[in-house]
């Protein structure tokens, strides 16, 4: 999926019209955050791609607008599995490197090269990356957030969450805030911290109730505790919302495991 997106964006990203202004402005750096914050809120429905992708278009900056589309690639890049192919995240560097070579010194430009190093599990290159931007911008909320994940897609619990919090600290929007703390319940999660993840995925659902991945979460939580009429409840709640394979997959699984006169009961049936 991850990778087909790309293809797909990428002949229309050619075609599209960008901002003539090859220097870095207040303006054009204010509209980059909020294009990054769009392209977060990317949750499988490529209309936030689209509106990430427009705010970038709107700004008055070549280098911020280059570097928008190298994020919003890399968010599109992500497969069902959370991996992410070479062919992707070369796509990534090309557009990563058309802003580079206008604004080399940028440490929200760079942050970028770090996560692709990351999610291609180079991680000495991310390491370098990374202890080059601290040096450069020892507070960057954006350097933060990179060096949370460095630690997670390693494994190494205590130190992604040391980076999360102080990601949160250096947040400068809320919008921020909120995505370094639902990237920290993904981290419990992920390391089998169920209690932790699940307080803050139903913390988060109470701000963000639209959100499909949340519900899926906390599906795939009860669903491990064999709590399996709440994990139906909240499956029902995350593809009432959009339907995606991984929440059908849920779906047939709690199946399996509930009577049919449960079923029915719990869904009118």
């Amino acid at each position: 999926m991850g990778q087909q997106l790309v293809e797909k964006l990428v002949p229309a990203l050619e075609k599209m019209e960008w901002p003539a202004a090859t220097g870095l402005t207040q303006a054009g750096r204010l509209n980059y955050g909020v294009g990054l914050e769009r392209a977060d809120d990317y949750k499988g429905d490529p209309k936030a791609l689209a509106a990430a992708l427009r705010v970038f278009q709107t700004g008055d900056s070549l280098p911020y607008a280059y570097a928008g589309v190298a994020y919003t690639l890399l968010t599109a890049a992500r497969e069902t599995d959370g991996s992410y192919s070479q062919a992707s995240l070369d796509a990534v560097l090309q557009w990563l490197e058309k802003a580079q070579a206008l604004a080399p010194d940028q440490v929200e430009i760079n942050f970028i090269e770090a996560l692709v190093y990351v999610y291609g599990r180079r991680f000495r290159e991310a390491r370098l990356v990374l202890d080059y931007l601290a040096g450069q911008e020892a507070d960057s909320y954006y350097v933060a957030s990179a060096e949370a994940l460095f630690w997670q897609r390693q494994g190494q619990l205590e130190e992604a969450v040391k980076g999360y919090e102080q990601a949160m600290t250096r947040a400068a929007t809320v919008p921020q805030r909120l995505l370094m703390r639902r990237r920290l319940g993904d981290c419990y999660f992920e390391n089998g911290r169920l209690d932790e993840a699940q307080a803050i995925y139903q913390e988060m659902v109470m701000l963000d109730k639209q959100n499909p991945w949340l519900w899926h979460h906390l599906s795939l939580i009860h669903y491990r505790r064999e709590e399996y009429q709440e994990a139906a409840r909240c499956n029902a709640k995350a593809l009432t919302i959009m339907d995606f394979p991984a929440a059908r997959q849920m779906e047939t699984a709690i199946k399996k495991k509930l009577e049919p006169g449960v079923w029915g009961r719990l869904f009118g049936r």
